[in-house]
């Protein structure tokens, strides 16, 4: 009698370590809305880091033009 006494004084126990289902619920969409919120900030990311390479791309290609003109002018003034 005393084991089985103990036994659900420790199965007591047990369960208050468990977590209710609205504890459970809170918990998710606490976790949900924090993958949201870093799912909007990588997209930005994303649309920056895109937006970034079509500039530098831009201005690759102006300052390549850029050196075309100075060696043209250089040849013209026949400076090295």
């Amino acid at each position: 009698m005393d084991r089985d006494i103990l036994k659900l004084i420790a199965t007591k126990e047990d369960l208050k370590d468990l977590v209710t289902k609205r504890e459970f619920s809170e918990f998710r969409d606490e976790n949900l809305t924090s993958l949201d919120k870093m799912m909007t900030i990588l997209r930005r990311l994303d649309e920056e880091r895109l937006f970034t390479f079509e500039m530098v791309k831009r201005i690759e290609n102006e300052v390549e033009k850029q050196r075309k003109e100075i060696k043209e002018i250089k040849e013209v003034l026949k400076i090295r």
